[in-house]
Order: structure tokens, then sequence, then C-alpha cells
């Protein structure tokens, strides 16, 4: 089963979102205020990053139903699928706060920690599951 296309999409989408993470996280209270087109209406900039939270939950929603209604494998997730399913909705977690870290930040030490370092050990992790991953797999 190929999922080229789809990871393709994933990624396009993803630049998308984290230059809107990374544009909307350093919007003032005041330029929140402020009134932008949206579509055909004009809305406060406020209410465009609280899309940002209600429309993936609302498309996750639709995608399910999309997927049932046409029988895809995929309306049945697997265990691991499951458990993947948990784990980005956990590194989403991360990532919120991560928007909001600037270079600034991340040589701030408490308790002999520092953002770069946990964020880099988080990649090792990273780098330490797929490898057992690829294992199982028989890579």
């Amino acid at each position: 089963m190929s999922k080229a296309q789809t990871m393709q999409l994933i990624q396009e989408v993803m630049a998308v979102y984290q230059q809107c993470m990374l544009e909307g996280s350093a919007l003032t209270n005041e330029q929140l205020d402020k009134v932008v087109p949206l579509g055909k209406r004009e809305v406060p900039a406020r209410n465009i990053l609280y899309n940002m939270v209600a429309h993936p939950r609302e498309h996750s929603i639709h995608l399910q139903k999309v997927l049932q209604k046409t029988g895809s494998p995929a309306s049945q997730p697997t265990e691991a699928q499951l458990i993947l399913e948990k784990a980005a909705e956990a590194f989403g977690s991360l990532a919120g706060l991560i928007v909001r870290t600037s270079d600034d930040d991340l040589e701030r030490e408490s308790e002999g920690h520092t953002p770069k370092k946990v964020l880099e050990h988080v990649k090792y992790a990273y780098e330490i599951y797929l490898k057992a991953i690829q294992q199982a797999k028989g890579a």
C-alpha cells in the first residue's frame, strides 16, 4: 500500500500550518483585535487562531466519516495506528509549546535542563524509536 501521495499532501499541509504557527505566535494582543478578510467575511485576527483550533477537529470527524462510508481499511485502524494517533496528539502539545519558544529561550536553565537540551533529547528518542520500529518490521 503506497502512501507517497498521502505523505506529500501531509507535508504540504504541515508547511502551511507551520508558517501559520510562526506568524500567528508573533501577533500582539492589539493585532488580535484587527479585523482582517477571511474568505468573503471580515473577522478579528483572533478568530483566525480560534479557527486553527476548531477546523482540524471538524475535519478529523469529517475525514473519519468519509473513510467509514466508503469502506476504507483506514476506518478500522490497527492497534499501532490507534497508538500513533495518540502519539500525534501528544506531539501536538509539545509543538504548541515550541511555537511560543524563541531562540532566546533555548538556553534558559532550570534544574540542569534547558529547552534546547530537552528538544535534543526528544529528537534523539525519536531516532531510537525509529530504529526499533524498523527492527520490529524486519528492515
